[in-house]
């Protein structure tokens, strides 16, 4: 039978295990709005009874431990939605500045409309006499003002695009920094918890901070996790370890010289304290992962896009113009390009200009003082075996004459060409099956070999009367005017076959639809994250009513607790005071 001090330890019993229930009851309620808090539970079990007979007799309650409600696996879950969204949205951020530069939507404002006006321009000179008639010019400077205007919004383009690029490289600079701070701190739980948990206890708090720095790190990049016996976590990202328990490895920003100097993840050893993995490839989550993608794939298609159709622009516009003539004949002219070694042949990389030179043959035409033309000259060229030495002395050569005579060639500054003629002759060119022409940047309406540095040849902006609109300089002759402004309608692009309206409006259009679709994807991401967000939530939230119930409870067990002791000192003191008194 149960001895009466046992029933007072019954009663102390049920004291402690009220009083920790409303401790912990407490803990929650103040914790209730702090960000990443787990509600907590008391596990309550009885004492070992009293084996006796009869019995057995209980020996009251005792709290097993202090328990953190979570479900690990749907916070995983969880985790791996986050870092997916947070990848799209930084695409769609990317794509959102990308957007104010190419908005065609407002009249007027976007690059598509200036290439409409620029190729208006070249249509309404082709309309109007040769001559030097006011009409006629203010028409070739309102072609010069168009084009400034197109080339302007090119370079601003490519810049743009440019600058949102290293933007992510500065973003990623930020990201690793972010990341390797959160890595130290998430190995410095690992250890604390360790050696709480080494004694039997919870850490409960500890882990929920700990849950939070995964958080945290998993919105930067894509994180898997395993958890240790011993309570810490290791911290994985595409197979490189980033936490051992109690031990951090690094990230690592590394300029790429292959990819334009731009940044590359790279992950270290803490042991090492250097980059010896990258593992930019293996991201697949995460801000890191958007900024990359964006960068890498999207940003630099849009890049080479609006290269293309700005070397096709010039490429287009100098094949016919360099064969052409204005109302001025050259005297001289110094090629836009030129080349790093002029003894190394076209198809040489030392040797090569910035378009390709073909098998073929140019003619250069000599006008005497009256317009009459003295003398042509066709200069072969075999890209296998010419180089820029070699054209020069072939036209040098071309008249019979390599020191003088109607024609005359030089080496010029950045290793170009330089072409004249002597007294008061002229000279044009005239049929070019070589490309040489467009590839050196001789009579040239552009100059310039992309969207960085598109720009009107300084020979026909600063004198209009060499914008060569016609073929012969005959008077009506505005044959080349016509030609380039039939451009825009012609395939000049072969994959997709396109011209260069309908490539503008094609590389236009996919902006617009890829982010149209990485809008979507950001929503249907947002809507799977609030599900799940929600449902965890539900698991280790804390219910302030649930709280205030399990307050009342353990309230009123400790009063019948209390109670219940009094009763048995009661029964204690009549016990002690009372035994023997009888008849006293």
């Amino acid at each position: 039978m149960s001895n009466i001090f046992g029933l007072l330890h019954n009663g102390v019993s049920g004291l402690n295990v009220s009083q920790a229930g409303i401790d912990v009851t407490g803990h929650n309620i103040s914790n209730a709005n702090t960000e990443g808090y787990s509600r907590q539970k008391v596990n309550i079990s009885t004492h070992a009874p009293h084996n006796v007979t009869p019995g057995p007799f209980g020996r009251g309650a005792k709290v097993d431990s202090v328990e953190r409600i979570y479900d690990d696996l749907m916070a995983s879950n969880l985790r791996q939605e986050e870092s997916s969204l947070s990848s799209w949205e930084k695409l769609q951020t990317k794509l959102e500045q990308v957007e104010i530069h190419f908005n065609e939507l407002e009249s007027g404002s976007g690059l598509g409309d200036a290439l409409k006006e620029y190729f208006n321009a070249w249509q309404d000179l082709s309309n109007t006499a040769t001559d030097n008639s006011d009409e006629a010019m203010v028409k070739r400077y309102d072609l010069i003002e168009k084009t400034t205007t197109l080339t302007q919004k090119i370079n601003e383009s490519y810049d743009a695009l440019e600058a949102i690029r290293n933007e992510s490289d500065q973003k990623i600079k930020e990201y690793v920094s972010n990341a390797n701070s959160i890595i130290e701190n998430i190995a410095s739980l690992n250890k604390e918890i360790s050696r709480v948990e080494s004694s039997g206890d919870n850490a409960n708090d500890l882990r929920d901070k700990r849950e939070l720095l995964l958080n945290d790190l998993s919105e930067i990049m894509n994180i898997n996790t395993t958890e240790t016996r011993t309570g810490a976590i290791n911290v994985y990202s595409g197979g490189s370890m980033l936490v051992a328990g109690p031990e951090a490895n690094k990230l690592y920003a590394v300029e790429n010289n292959e990819n334009e100097g731009h940044l590359d993840i790279y992950w270290g050893s803490g042991m090492n304290n250097e980059p010896t993995t990258n593992i930019t490839n293996r991201i697949t989550g995460g801000s890191l992962h958007g900024e990359i993608k964006a960068r890498d794939t999207l940003l630099k298609k849009y890049t080479e896009d609006l290269n293309d159709l700005s070397a096709t622009l010039i490429s287009s516009t100098n094949r016919i113009h360099s064969t052409g003539q204005g109302l001025s004949r050259l005297q001289q002219i110094t090629s836009a390009n030129g080349v790093i070694n002029p003894s190394y042949t076209f198809s040489e990389n030392p040797g090569k200009l910035p378009f390709n030179v073909n098998e073929g043959t140019f003619r250069i035409a000599v006008y005497a003082e009256n317009g009459d033309i003295l003398n042509t000259y066709d200069i072969e060229v075999d890209p296998k075996k010419d180089s820029m030495n070699s054209i020069i002395r072939k036209i040098s050569a071309a008249d019979g004459d390599s020191g003088g005579g109607d024609i005359q060639a030089h080496i010029a500054a950045d290793n170009s060409i330089k072409i004249s003629t002597e007294g008061s002759k002229t000279f044009a060119f005239q049929e070019d099956t070589s490309n040489f022409l467009v590839a050196a940047g001789l009579n040239s309406f552009f100059k310039g070999t992309g969207a960085s540095d598109i720009q009107m040849q300084d020979l026909v902006k600063n004198n209009p009367t060499y914008i060569a609109t016609g073929k012969t300089g005959a008077e009506g002759d505005n044959q080349n005017a016509l030609e380039i402004a039939n451009v825009k309608f012609n395939n000049v692009f072969n994959n997709p076959n396109l011209s260069i309206d309908e490539f503008y409006s094609y590389f236009a259009s996919k902006i617009g639809s890829d982010k149209n679709q990485i809008d979507k994807f950001v929503t249907t991401k947002e809507k799977t994250v609030e599900q799940l967000a929600l449902k965890l939530e539900e698991v280790k939230g804390v219910s302030i009513d649930e709280e205030f119930t399990n307050l009342i409870k353990f309230q009123k067990a400790y009063e019948a607790n209390s109670r219940y002791i009094t009763a048995v000192d009661q029964m204690i003191d009549r016990l002690i005071n009372g035994t023997g008194m009888v008849g006293r």
